[in-house]
């Protein structure tokens, strides 16, 4: 461990306390219109972090205790359009108060002269995408998996590593198997953030953004059972990456999103699943799957057809970006 690592070990559970059990949050609040919502109950199927129930009127309301990252995964599967969010979440004057712009929907596309134009196909598949996590039982056909597998294939990479590699699984044993084994890494695993003594132990093992509340409710779900690592995906496909190989996560990321649109270009829902990653910690299947060292798993794309309508657009952080146009006396940034 390198001199950094001990000196954040060095210190107490008070003095990191800002960082382990973050403070000033503030959840987003999903709203529901009772006067157009038909009860089918899609908006608390597709909400990853179980912060919906239905009511004794049958429509769906917030849980007593939840974190709610204003996703908009509910929203997007309403087929009433019943869903509005009231309140994004963010942190004020906390650890994770990392600066939360206002969410704005995508901006109108306009061509070279600023003319309204339309987004070309391309652009509204990324635009539209959105993480799939409820699937048909319908097993993928093996040509798709090929032709996602080869947009990974020829995506870009720094000096031409390609630090990327893949094992695809379908057999619906092993994928029962993989997701028993994974589950319990992290249910057992959970209890040790939870503690204030052996919560310290994570320290300099994890990035902080794990101790970030989003991430904790996600280990959470998954430990409780209320989240499957995989979720129930008819296929998937473990990403490897090669640590003595060139900016192997960036690689890993671009080879990953040309998958995920070629994915979503054929017809299929895709969702990663960096909970995946529990695999690295069982040597066995770790091995068996093909990502002995210098090799790892980087993350796990679940690919399945939807179950029902999980795409669409939702409103995302503006950042404001800062430009330095021809001729102007210095930076400009957007208001």
């Amino acid at each position: 461990m390198d001199d950094a690592k001990e000196a954040t070990k060095a210190q107490t559970f008070e003095d990191l306390k800002p960082m382990l059990r973050p403070t000033g949050i503030i959840n987003g609040v999903m709203k529901v219109d009772p006067e157009k919502c038909s009860s089918c109950g899609l908006c608390i199927k597709n909400c990853p972090f179980t912060c919906l129930e239905m009511d004794e009127d049958e429509h769906p309301r917030m849980v007593d205790t939840y974190i709610c990252m204003s996703c908009s995964n509910c929203m997007i599967a309403c087929p009433k359009d019943a869903m509005s969010m009231e309140q994004m979440f963010r942190v004020k004057d906390g650890f994770f108060d990392t600066g939360f712009p206002p969410m704005k929907m995508p901006l109108e596309p306009k061509d070279a002269e600023g003319k309204p134009a339309e987004w070309t196909p391309v652009e509204r598949a990324v635009m539209e995408r959105r993480s799939v996590r409820n699937y048909k039982k319908d097993p993928v056909p093996e040509p798709l998996i090929r032709r996602v597998l080869e947009a990974g294939r020829f995506a870009p990479s720094g000096g031409n590593h390609q630090p990327w590699k893949f094992t695809v699984v379908t057999d619906p044993e092993f994928l029962a198997r993989l997701e028993a084994a994974c589950q319990a890494v992290w249910a057992g695993m959970y209890p040790v953030f939870t503690n204030d003594e052996t919560v310290i132990n994570m320290v300099g093992m994890v990035p902080p953004g794990v101790f970030d509340p989003r991430t904790q409710r996600g280990l959470r779900n998954i430990a409780v059972k209320e989240l499957p690592v995989f979720f129930h995906a008819p296929a998937l496909i473990f990403m490897g990456g090669n640590s003595r190989m060139n900016d192997a996560d960036l690689g890993g990321g671009i080879c990953g999103q040309n998958m995920n649109l070629a994915a979503i270009s054929l017809g299929l829902g895709a969702c990663w699943s960096n909970f995946g990653k529990a695999v690295n910690f069982i040597p066995e299947i770790r091995s068996k799957l093909g990502f002995d060292e210098p090799w790892s798993v980087t993350s796990v794309l679940a690919l399945g057809y939807p179950k029902f309508k999980q795409s669409g657009l939702v409103a995302r952080h503006f950042r404001p970006v800062t430009w330095f146009r021809p001729g102007s006396a210095g930076p400009q940034t957007e208001e």
